[in-house]
């Protein structure tokens, strides 16, 4: 993709269904993933961040769709916990909902350990995976990737074709 926020209007243009579509994020929360769920029409309702990430007893049981970032979560830097990624993963499961997971600043780490993404935790392809290059080569790149699940997999490509058919050589 062009950087992130192409990831995030192609996720928003295959998940959203203007008017009807759920889109719980993080409050606070990373302004530009909010942009194109709203541009798409979905219903963005905030959802709290606490010490161990988003509070997932908070998320909106018609979520169809839930946007953060767990890993350095935007502004907070707070990481969220292996527990509340697992309740993470069994609500979505549960509630037919897909993840869009954010690596902001994945390509750094802090402390002893990285902490595994929660596309790595899945096993029901819930979650939609978005990072960049921005960081560890320079932004004006504009290089993103998203990891898709199979069953998302055409109607993304699709949507990418539309927009731009490929990335800047």
């Amino acid at each position: 993709t062009s950087g992130a926020q192409q990831a995030f209007d192609l996720i928003a243009r295959v998940l959203v269904t203007p008017g009807r579509t759920t889109v719980a994020m993080e409050d606070p929360g990373y302004p530009p993933m909010r942009v194109p769920f709203a541009a798409a029409g979905a219903k963005i309702v905030p959802v709290p961040v606490d010490a161990e990430g988003l509070v997932v007893d908070a998320l909106p049981r018609d979520a169809a769709v839930i946007c953060l970032c767990p890993s350095h979560q935007y502004p907070l830097g707070v990481t969220m916990s292996k527990p509340r990624r697992e309740q993470l993963i069994r609500f979505a499961r549960a509630h037919g909902a897909t993840i869009v997971e954010d690596d902001y600043d994945g390509e750094f780490r802090w402390g002893p350990a990285p902490v595994d993404a929660l596309r790595t935790l899945d096993h029901s392809d819930v979650v939609i995976y978005v990072g960049t290059f921005s960081k560890c080569m320079f932004p004006s790149l504009r290089l993103g990737y998203l990891i898709a699940p199979a069953w998302a997999s055409k109607a993304l490509v699709a949507a990418k074709n539309c927009m731009d058919w490929h990335c800047s050589v």
